[in-house]
């Protein structure tokens, strides 16, 4: 085990090499192919295996351990004494970070299926949750310290805490290659089509854009039909009559103080004074309940980056306000929004509609960097529909973090401030 190796420090001396240990790693990895986490036993891991239940729990108390220990050889083998941390800031470092990025992609290429497995349970497991976190704290800090060389040697221009724009530019590319490994975006249709969008958008963020040569163009509308995605589903009728919308409030009252997960039937029956049969009348469950929340939400934040398409883009100031108004979460939307990050990657149902509005704010993004790069006023760079879903997921993951109160992104309105000149640097150029 390296020096600052990511494999967790478990109660027994192990240390991920012992015969029974590969045997476990190997199942597990093998089997999350097919299976999601949620669904995998260790029984199943013992049979594909070929050890005893005494075997595995002599090294690990349960799946998630496994995993937590997966994690950390895994991000031994792809980066060992070779990653970004391992120089001081300087040419040295950006020739590593660059490096890096094919490391990220030879690692999700063979090991997707971990990874997702991490990102899909973060936020429900405390110990998968922290041993993803001391990954990506690593990746920050270099990020981060190399950001700050580059400013003082006056080759980047000041902008927003180093550690922050490190935490955007990092999560950024743990969103984008969790969408395109698990083929959840048709823009993103295989991992290797998003390193070079990733690294406009590092050469955006860090250096504020690339250096643009505008040319007088004729004007390309963004008309109705170029900014047209997939269609918001609006709610079931069935859940427009009183008692419906009265659990549907009690709900937006209590997310504001609860998590989906720590949310229970009984506490909205409670609160929205209803019998248990009446919940179920109009609802299968509170996740189903909670659909209906996201989709209003969600159509609200779709119209609002339609909104950018309105207004004058050679106009920093009139698109960052325009990009401030998008992204405003107060009230319940935000509760909603923020717990629809979270639980999107768990839940199916919850998933096809996030990612159709996903899809819709990709398409009107995609319809104005088109339009604006045949205007003249952005520059070109990867193609347009690849580099939208690249941004987008960037920033999703962005305000995801901020919702959650991660480390560095906790406020919410210097990210949303953050987001914004992003969005303007990697589309437009400033330099």
């Amino acid at each position: 085990m390296t020096q600052g190796s990511f494999v967790r420090r478990r109660p027994r001396d192990h240390d991920g090499s012992s015969t029974a240990e590969l045997a476990v790693f190997d199942a597990t990895e093998r089997l999350l192919a097919d299976t999601s986490l949620q669904d995998l036993t260790v029984a199943q891991i013992l049979e594909t295996a070929g050890l005893s239940r005494a075997n595995f729990y002599h090294y690990f108390a349960n799946k998630y351990d496994v995993l937590v220990a997966l994690l950390g050889r895994v991000f031994d083998e792809s980066y060992g004494t070779d990653a970004p941390w391992y120089t001081d800031p300087g040419r040295d470092r950006a020739r590593r970070m660059g490096s890096s990025l094919e490391q990220t992609l030879e690692m999700w290429s063979e090991h997707g299926a971990v990874i997702c497995a991490v990102i899909e349970h973060m936020h429900s497991q405390p110990s998968v949750a922290a041993a993803w976190q001391r990954m990506f704290e690593r990746f920050v800090s270099a990020v981060a310290e190399q950001v700050t060389f580059e400013r003082a040697e006056g080759r980047a221009p000041d902008g927003p805490p180093a550690e922050m724009l490190g935490a955007m530019l990092v999560g950024g590319a743990e969103r984008a290659f969790y969408v395109s490994s698990r083929g959840l975006d048709d823009r993103l249709p295989a991992i290797a089509s998003v390193t070079s969008s990733l690294s406009a958008i590092n050469e955006a963020a860090i250096y504020g854009g690339r250096t643009v040569r505008r040319t007088a163009k004729k004007r390309v509308p963004v008309t109705a039909e170029r900014r047209s995605g997939r269609v918001i589903p609006v709610p079931d009728p069935a859940a427009d009559t009183e008692t419906a919308q009265g659990i549907l409030q009690a709900m937006r009252e209590l997310l504001l103080s609860s998590t989906l997960a720590e949310l229970s039937v009984a506490s909205i029956l409670k609160k929205a004074g209803i019998s248990r049969a009446s919940f179920y009348f109009y609802f299968r469950s509170k996740e189903d309940a909670f659909i209906v929340l996201f989709r209003e939400a969600a159509a609200d934040i779709v119209a609002g980056l339609s909104g950018v398409a309105d207004v004058d883009r050679k106009d920093p100031s009139a698109l960052l306000a325009q990009v401030g108004n998008w992204l405003n979460l107060d009230g319940h939307a935000g509760a909603i929004i923020k717990n629809a990050v979270h639980e999107w990657p768990r839940l199916p149902e919850l998933r096809v509609e996030y990612l159709a509005a996903m899809t819709a704010m990709e398409s009107t993004l995609e319809s104005i960097i088109a339009a604006d790069r045949e205007r003249g006023i952005a520059p070109p760079g990867p193609p347009a529909g690849e580099f939208t879903a690249t941004v987008l997921w960037t920033v999703e993951r962005t305000i995801a973090g901020s919702l959650a109160g991660e480390a560095h992104l906790d406020d919410l309105d210097a990210v949303t401030a953050m987001v914004g000149q992003f969005l303007y640097a990697s589309i437009y150029g400033t330099r």
